[in-house]
């Protein structure tokens, strides 16, 4: 059965609403070089890890979940990059060895971002960092679509709260622009178009078109107003 998201970002080489400069700037936010070592949770294609390890000449283990994503980023793949096929739940790192630790746009993985750098911390070496991209609330939903949305995000002030509370320290973030947005979520639609014209008769095939239709509705008639998205820096206390 196809997946959702193979599809809609089978065109995607960026898999979040940022770009190949605000990586290099997250890997200088870093303090990245060539023996650094960073793992990255939730690395979908490694597109990433390879931007990071070509500019910086760092060594990246990137875990992925997904057969699909987790197979082109091994065809990508560099010397200095090891892709891991795995559950980020039941992957096991050993304490300390990482001077950072990545989840950009996945903290659904472990249940939140909270639980996220709760969980990445103890990767990383004492004064590291961790790093996790998250959605917030650019300006307050309207009441008339307050019941469609589908995340637990707060305010840009709020989310560094939420990260704070967990002891480290956002030293920097990285915001995402509309045309970062536009960009990712556009290309969506292509996709799914595509995707649709090359497989009308797929049993899923309705259920796919109408799930692209809200999903765009939803991004031009109020959610690229009011949700932000942005890379956070957090320095390991």
């Amino acid at each position: 059965m196809p997946w959702w998201y193979a599809v809609v970002e089978a065109q995607h080489e960026v898999q979040n609403p940022t770009s190949p400069e605000k990586i290099r700037l997250l890997g200088e936010r870093l303090g990245l070089g060539p023996s650094s070592r960073v793992l990255d949770i939730a690395s979908g294609k490694g597109w990433p890890a390879g931007i990071l390890a070509d500019t910086f000449g760092c060594r990246i283990t990137c875990v992925e979940q997904s057969r699909e994503f987790a197979s082109v980023a091994r065809e990508r793949a560099s010397e200095r990059i090891e892709v891991i096929e795995a559950d980020a739940n039941t992957y096991s790192f050993e304490p300390g060895t990482y001077d950072a630790a990545l989840c950009l746009g996945a903290t659904f993985v472990y249940g939140g971002l909270r639980k996220t750098i709760r969980a990445l911390v103890p990767a990383v070496r004492p004064d590291g960092f961790v790093a996790v991209g998250e959605p917030y609330w650019r300006a307050p939903v309207p009441e008339e679509v307050a019941s469609e949305v589908r995340w637990d995000s707060v305010s840009l002030p709020d989310t560094v709260a939420r990260a704070e509370s967990e002891g480290v320290h956002v030293v920097s973030l990285i915001d995402s622009s509309y045309d970062d947005w536009d960009r990712y979520e556009t290309l969506h639609w292509l996709a799914l178009e595509e995707w649709l014209a090359a497989n009308p008769e797929d049993a899923q095939a309705e259920e796919f078109r109408e799930r692209g239709r809200a999903h765009r509705e939803e991004y031009l008639r109020w959610q690229r107003d009011v949700l932000g998205w942005a890379i956070f820096v957090c320095r390991v206390r």
